[in-house]
C-alpha cells in the first residue's frame, strides 16, 4: 500500500534527447515506489542539458504531465517535486575549514564538526553561479590521519575537506519558473544529475571503497567519484552518444538518424557475432547499394571512445584520486548499452567496469526498462524517500545525528539548502 499524498513525490528530468518525468511515493517501510512514469523527445528543445527553446519544453513537459495524471492521477501538487539538471554551466570545487581543539582532553566534538564544515561552505560563487549541491568529502586529523567520521578521536586540528556542486542561477531560476509556470506552486529542488545517478546504482560497498560512477547520455557525460559516503570529484563533459553519431555520419557520409539507430540497436555488435564484414546501406542510384566495412565504424567509434575516456582519466589523474577508486567504476546511462562502452572503457582506465542498473525501487517500471537510461530519474525519487525518511525520524538537517555512528551514509549527509542540498 502506498502513502497518503502528503509522501507524493513528482521527479523530472530535462534531457537532450527526452523529457521524462515520474510520480513516486515510499510504502510503509519508507522504500521508493514508482507510481507512474511518462516521457516525450526533447525535439531540440534541450542541448548538453541547457534548455535553448523555453516555450517548447514548456509545452512538452506539460504533455508529459498531463500522461502522468491520466495514468495515476494528480497529487503531486502537495508533495514534493525533484528536478535533475545538468549541462558545461555545472562547476564542482573543494572547499576546505579547519578548527584548532584547545580543549584539554583534546577530542573532537559536533561543534568542532560543525565550525569546520561552516568554514569550509564559505566559498564565495560568481555572481552567476547558484549553490546546488554540497557533500562532505572526508576529514582529516593533525593534517595526517583521514576519517569519514572524527567524532570522539583525539587531535590539535581538525580539517573539513567539502564537495560543493553549483550551476548557472539563470539557468536553475529557468527550470523553476517552468515548472511554476505549469501550475505548481511547491518549491523545487533541483539537483546535479550525476548525483541522482549516484543515489540510483552504486552499492553501499561501491560508495564505501571507492568508486567513479560514470553516466553517458545522447549529450553529456557526467562523473560522480564516491568514496567513504564522500564525493571527491564530479563535473560535466560536454560529449555524449549524439558526438559518436555525429562522427559516423560525418566519417561514413551517412544520415545522423542511422547513426543513432546503429548505436541504440547495437548492430554492429550483431554483426560480429554472426561473422559479417560489411554492413550495408541504400546508395545514391535505383536498388544501389552501399557497402561500408566494419571495420570502418569500428576505427571512428574507438577514436571518440578513447578520447572521452582519456579525458575523464585525465580529470582523475590531475587530481591524484586514481588509488581511492578501489572498486572500480560504474558506468550507467543509455551509452552504457553501447556493447564498446564498457571493454573501451576497461581499457583506457585499466579498472575493472560494471553496467549499473538502478536498484530497490518498485513500483511500475516496466515502462523504465533498462533502468540505466532512467538512472538519474530513478536516483531522485530515492533521494526523495530518504528525505522523507529522515523528515519522520526527525534528523533532516542534524549535523550530530547524520554524523554520529560508524561512518554515516552519504545519503544521511544532506540538508535543504535554496532548494538543493548540502551537509
Amino acid at each position: 500500500m502506498v502513502a497518503a499524498d502528503r509522501n507524493s513525490i513528482l521527479c523530472i528530468e530535462l534531457g537532450t534527447s527526452k523529457i521524462s518525468a515520474l510520480r513516486g511515493t515510499v510504502d510503509k517501510g519508507g522504500n521508493p515506489v514508482v507510481v507512474n512514469f511518462a516521457s516525450e523527445p526533447s525535439e531540440g528543445a534541450v542541448c548538453k542539458g541547457e534548455i535553448v527553446n523555453a516555450p517548447a519544453v514548456s509545452s512538452i513537459l506539460d504533455k508529459v504531465l498531463a500522461r502522468l495524471d491520466m495514468r495515476g492521477g494528480r497529487g503531486a501538487e502537495k508533495g514534493r517535486i525533484y528536478c535533475s539538471v545538468s549541462g558545461p554551466s555545472i562547476r564542482s570545487r573543494q572547499g576546505e575549514g579547519n578548527v584548532m581543539i584547545y580543549e584539554g582532553d583534546r577530542q573532537v566534538t559536533r561543534n568542532h564538526i560543525i565550525e569546520a564544515v561552516e568554514k569550509a561552505e564559505s566559498i564565495a560563487l560568481p555572481p552567476d553561479q547558484i549553490a546546488l549541491n554540497t557533500f562532505d568529502s572526508y576529514f582529516m586529523l593533525d593534517s595526517r590521519y583521514r576519517t569519514a567520521n572524527p567524532i570522539g578521536h583525539s587531535a590539535t586540528r581538525l580539517d573539513a575537506f567539502i564537495h560543493s556542486i553549483s550551476a548557472d542561477r539563470n539557468r536553475i531560476d529557468t527550470v523553476r519558473s517552468l515548472i511554476r509556470d505549469l501550475g505548481f506552486d511547491t518549491s523545487v529542488s533541483c539537483v546535479f544529475s550525476g548525483v541522482g545517478s549516484l543515489y540510483a546504482v552504486l552499492r553501499e560497498d561501491e560508495k564505501n571503497k571507492g568508486t567513479l560512477l560514470i553516466d553517458i547520455g545522447s549529450g553529456l557525460t557526467e562523473y560522480v567519484l564516491v568514496k567513504q559516503d564522500g564525493i571527491l570529484l564530479s563535473g560535466v563533459i560536454p560529449v555524449g552518444m549524439d558526438n559518436l553519431a555525429n562522427d559516423l555520419a560525418i566519417g561514413l557520409e551517412l544520415g545522423m538518424e542511422q547513426c543513432r539507430k546503429l548505436i541504440q540497436e547495437n548492430r554492429l555488435a550483431q554483426m560480429a557475432s554472426s561473422g559479417g564484414s560489411f554492413m550495408e546501406f541504400p546508395g545514391g542510384g535505383h536498388n544501389a547499394k552501399r557497402r561500408i566495412p566494419v571495420g570502418s565504424f569500428e576505427k571512428i567509434i574507438d577514436a571518440r571512445l578513447v578520447e572521452l575516456f582519456s579525458i575523464l582519466r585525465e580529470k582523475v589523474g590531475e587530481n591524484d584520486l586514481f588509488r581511492q577508486i578501489e572498486s572500480g567504476i560504474v558506468v550507467t546511462g543509455g551509452g552504457s548499452l553501447f556493447a564498446p562502452v564498457p571493454d573501451t572503457l576497461r581499457r583506457v582506465m585499466g579498472l575493472h567496469v560494471r553496467c549499473g542498473e538502478a536498484a530497490d525501487v518498485s513500483g511500475v517500471m516496466n515502462d523504465l526498462a533498462p533502468s540505466c537510461r532512467y538512472a538519474s530519474l530513478l536516483g531522485l525519487l530515492k533521494l526523495a524517500s530518504e528525505d522523507l525518511e529522515q523528515e519522520g525520524s526527525g534528523k533532516f538537517g542534524q549535523m550530530g545525528d547524520m554524523l554520529e555512528g560508524a561512518g554515516g551514509k552519504i545519503m544521511g549527509k544532506i540538508k535543504d539548502i535554496m532548494g538543493a542540498f548540502k551537509i
